[in-house]
């Protein structure tokens, strides 16, 4: 794999009308027609943006969520990524826009407290209907996805090229992971061959793809999720049921998932050997299982055992956003969770003043502060709110990026 055009790309945004608006479960995987979370860029010869202050208290998260509801306008979050407790970013739409979607990017250097509307090329601004996310791991390298294409930085954001991913081009889902040297794209290509590309953090280098021993069988839409920690990483592969394999020092085995034939909705690694995964939603492969909750490994994944009950209830949508291994967030179709005895008990701390709003990006930076953006379903713009907890998931306030 190289680079397609290694063309340095410049230009800057439009300035809409930014707005109250609304991040890591480590992949994602994106399917054509969602716009969701985990993408961006930038210019060598932009003038700085104005600084927007967060003004948390100024609307109650019922009335940013309506207000966003009614009829979507400005800044619209998607997707958010810190590699510091200070530092960040936040992409997403702005309308009215020309064109559907119009990217937009937010940066913060004082852990979200302001923010300010960063340059965006026009290749990344203008993606299509497809989806779009925004990763960096350091303060020179990042990743965004725009449509079905990638593209890197590695200075900062000044540059951005075009990455050529040796991917057939009738497979849109794919997702992508970082470690602490590494990058990842995992997808399912023609055939039911789950692959893996692999890239140092620092340069578009990529090797692969490395075939995977996960069967891709079972329905027409196959996609790929991987998630790496040290030596050890883990696969979960969806076609309509799900099933994974894991590595042990780059060994990859067949995995037996928790939660049944379903699948986990969400899992986390916080050790090569401590696992949490997320159970209980509807699916076509259901292990009899009525209740959400929490399964941990503590061998790696090779057996999980139930440690905390979130829900009497199955969810379509749920997700997990650990902050650490004791305080978690969990997002159960419309509504956060929050647990303070590593999952033990949860409580129920936020609610949308309305169905059909689901968690679409989470992160914590610190122990204590973490954001999750909720999207609302079915919309025609995606309205989107972004709240904050400055208290490990207890309280939650909404986050305005300026008007």
């Amino acid at each position: 794999m190289g680079l397609r055009n290694p063309v340095v790309l410049a230009g800057v945004v439009g300035v809409g009308v930014p707005v109250l608006a609304a991040g890591v479960v480590a992949a994602l995987t994106i399917k054509t027609g969602e716009s969701g979370p985990d993408s961006v860029t930038t210019d060598t010869t932009t003038t700085p943006a104005t600084a927007a202050t967060v003004t948390a208290a100024a609307m109650t998260p019922a009335a940013a969520t309506e207000a966003a509801a009614t009829d979507p306008v400005g800044f619209q979050p998607d997707s958010i990524t810190f590699i510091s407790a200070d530092e960040g970013w936040v992409l997403g739409r702005t309308y009215p826009c020309t064109s559907e979607p119009c990217l937009a990017l937010q940066h913060t250097t004082d852990g979200g407290q302001t923010w300010q509307q960063a340059p965006l090329p026009a290749p990344l601004r203008d993606p299509g209907s497809k989806g779009h996310w925004l990763k960096f791991a350091d303060a020179r390298n990042g990743w965004i996805r725009a449509g079905d294409k990638l593209f890197a930085t590695h200075d900062g954001g000044k540059t951005w090229r075009e990455v050529d991913l040796d991917i057939d081009p009738v497979v849109d889902a794919w997702s992508f992971t970082i470690s602490d040297d590494s990058v990842y794209i995992a997808t399912v290509q023609p055939g039911e061959r789950t692959v893996l590309f692999t890239s140092p953090l620092t340069r578009d280098a990529w090797t692969g793809p490395t075939e995977i021993p996960v069967p891709g069988s079972g329905g027409p839409d196959p996609s790929a999720a991987v998630t790496v920690l040290g030596s050890r990483a883990w696969m979960v592969v969806t076609n309509r049921g799900e099933d994974g394999a894991r590595s042990v020092d780059g060994t990859w085995t067949p995995w037996k998932l928790p939660c049944g034939g379903n699948g986990p909705a969400a899992w986390h690694p916080f050790s090569e050997k401590r696992l949490v995964a997320l159970c209980g939603r509807f699916g076509p492969y259901s292990d009899g299982g009525t209740t959400t909750e929490l399964m941990t490994s503590t061998d790696g994944g090779a057996t999980f055992t139930e440690t905390g009950q979130l829900s009497p209830t199955l969810s379509a949508g749920a997700a997990l956003i650990p902050a650490d291994p004791t305080h978690l967030v969990a997002a159960l179709d419309d509504h956060l969770l929050t647990s303070a005895d590593g999952g033990a008990t949860w409580t129920t701390t936020y609610r949308a003043p309305a169905q059909g709003w689901r968690e679409s990006s989470g992160h914590f930076v610190t122990e204590t502060t973490g954001f999750v953006i909720m999207s609302q379903t079915g919309s025609k713009h995606a309205a989107t709110t972004m709240l904050a907890t400055q208290d490990a998931g207890r309280t939650w306030t909404p986050v305005s990026f300026g008007s």
